[in-house]
């Protein structure tokens, strides 16, 4: 049992230990004026419109951005359970902080031991001790992912949830005695995905179990072939179950009902308001990743960022090693498969799942569009998430060999896994984590104490990723601007721009009702009349002043603003975005001629 604590005790340490080197930065709260923010603005959005009684459930409907006209919210990117500990973490504190870093830290952890406990019994520690190691700190293109893209690199919980649907299927097939507090903890590690991304991550998990499930039910008929007797065997298991498990049993009872409540009414309510909204019209992203990029491997020179292989495959690019687990899983994993092929019914899910992750486009081939949880997935390449995953289940099973030549190999693929776990690594480590500067936040409590209900960005940036919005005219500075709205967080006021990942086209009417693309083009001088419309706006919509960006303004701009409204009163830096100006509306009415 002490041997077994050390295992424990190391993987816990390393894992800490590594993740807490590629997170880099404790310090202040995450950003970098793009991607990054989305993710804490959402933690402050969900602590801002939770209520808890009777049940967890949204306001989604409101105007705390397209201020004034407001719009359904639904298209944010939840992660349940990211988004409980920051608004948790921002009421304990007292508003902002590293709390992502942190969450970050511990799911990698999470992931680690979890799937170390549950894989040892079967494979034994070393074994399980690297593929906990896999899912982890080194699942490469989840490390890269972190904080740019947090809603796809979170993944504790589908790990574990697939994990554990193997060891089930393992342990039917193999006709061992499956407890029922492990079915009780298998069934609770479905409540736990829902408390991750919704759109990509969880649904990993889900697929797995629904491809698992024909399987498990067709061994376990075969070992239970009368169904007259089902349900009096079933008794019998319940009560000798609990009359052996009572304590543990009833603590898993508890767990499952508690995420039911923290996590089911939210999935439900994000669900069904999501697919109310018919994005038909809207063109679809066509980003997919080509199966070959399987066998690229994580080495000086031929990684994904020494070498462009886009050209050669022709496919849909966004981040180190997507589509590439690591050449050394790869063969791993054909070598483990290799040795259980007659065994169809324990690897079969796995790489039915493999399969129709790797070959899936979102138009053309849309084969993960099969499961309704993948409604909205547009990016074939996220599937690299649960590559390492999948194939860690397929080499798990290897059974070494003292041949000279399972020898020599075994030495090849462990300096390989040894070098490309080091170049994956430090990939990780060349990328900066950019947090909030110090001047960021006095900035943001300067404009905090403005009377007022809203701040108006000018320009300000009301488009989605799905291309709606830009075409129209409304983020004529995207690059610069699409996080700026998300800096409300520190102010906490309304704003009346957003990005979301996903914009309907109905959401943009109101602006384009009222011309807003005219004002906001680059240039764009404004009439006595225009001034005469935003005076109107500011006044009686009770903002507290306006977020002016002179770098994205001509100097004649930026002098008619001054002479309207006033002189700024704070100034700082945005990442992305720039030199930005508060000027309080407080004296509008002195100002204005």
């Amino acid at each position: 049992m002490s041997k077994k604590i050390g295992w424990y005790i190391g993987i816990v340490i390393l894992t800490a230990g590594l993740g807490s080197l590629a997170v880099g930065n404790f310090s202040f709260p995450l950003s970098d004026g793009n991607d990054t923010d989305q993710y804490e603005y959402v933690g402050y959005f969900f602590g801002k419109n939770l209520s808890l009684w009777p049940f967890p459930q949204l306001n989604l409907l409101n105007t705390q951005s397209f201020y004034p006209y407001g719009l359904n919210q639904v298209f944010l990117d939840w992660g349940f359970e990211r988004d409980y500990w920051y608004a948790l973490c921002y009421r304990l504190f007292d508003g902002p902080g590293p709390y992502l870093q942190f969450y970050y830290v511990y799911s990698l952890v999470v992931a680690a031991i979890g799937t170390f406990a549950l894989t040892a019994p079967r494979f034994g520690l070393a074994k399980a001790f690297v593929f906990g190691l896999i899912v982890s700190v080194f699942n490469f293109y989840a490390i890269w992912k972190f904080p740019v893209h947090m809603n796809v690199c979170v993944d504790h919980w589908t790990v574990l949830c697939m994990v554990a649907t193997y060891r089930l299927l393992l342990d039917v097939l193999d006709k061992k005695s499956v407890s029922l507090a492990y079915w009780l903890f298998w069934a609770w590690l479905h409540l736990q995905v829902l408390g991750q991304e919704l759109g990509y991550v969880a649904g990993f998990a889900l697929t797995l179990t629904t491809l698992t499930v024909p399987v498990l039910a067709v061994a376990l008929y075969r070992q239970f072939p009368q169904p007259g007797r089902w349900m009096i065997l079933f008794r019998t298991y319940v009560r000798d179950q609990w009359n052996r498990q009572f304590v543990v049993i009833t603590m898993a009872l508890t767990l499952i009902v508690v995420s039911a409540w923290l996590y089911l009414p939210l999935t439900l309510q994000i669900a069904f308001t999501a697919w109310q909204f018919d994005f038909g019209a809207v063109p679809e992203l066509r980003a997919w990743s080509h199966p070959l990029r399987l066998l690229i491997p994580h080495l000086p020179g031929l990684h994904t960022f020494a070498f462009d292989y886009k050209p050669y495959l022709r496919d849909t690019f966004e981040s180190y090693a997507q589509g590439s687990p690591g050449l050394y899983l790869v063969v791993l994993a054909v070598l483990g498969w290799w040795q259980i092929r007659r065994r169809v019914a324990l690897w079969l899910p796995v790489v039915t799942m493999l399969i129709l992750c790797l070959l899936y486009h979102p138009v053309l081939i849309p084969t993960l569009k099969l499961f309704p949880w993948f409604s909205f997935n547009r990016h074939g390449g996220r599937a690299s998430l649960i590559y390492p995953v999948l194939l860690g289940l397929l080499a798990l099973p290897i059974r070494p060999s003292r041949s000279p030549l399972a020898l020599g190999l075994s030495v090849v693929l462990s300096v390989l896994m040894a070098a490309e776990w080091y170049t994956g690594y430090s990939q990780r480590l060349r990328m900066p984590i950019n947090v909030a500067s110090e001047s960021l936040i006095r900035y943001c409590a300067v404009v905090k104490q403005q009377p007022g209900v809203a701040v108006l960005d000018w320009p300000f940036c009301a488009v989605g990723a799905d291309g709606v919005g830009a075409k129209e005219g409304l983020c004529p500075y995207y690059d610069q601007q699409n996080a700026v709205f998300t800096f409300r967080r520190f102010y906490d006021k309304n704003v009346v721009g957003q990005y979301f990942g996903r914009l309907h086209p109905t959401h943009i009417q109101p602006f384009l009702r009222d011309e807003w693309p005219r004002l906001l083009r680059p240039g764009y001088v404004f009439t006595g009349q225009d001034w005469q419309f935003l005076d109107a706006f500011l006044r009686t919509n009770h903002f507290a002043g306006i977020n002016l960006y002179p770098g994205l303004l001509t100097s004649d701009q930026v002098g008619e603003f001054y002479r309207r409204y006033g002189r700024p009163i704070a100034e700082t830096r945005f990442p992305a975005a720039g030199r930005v100006v508060f000027i309080p509306l407080r004296n509008q009415a002195k100002n204005t001629p």
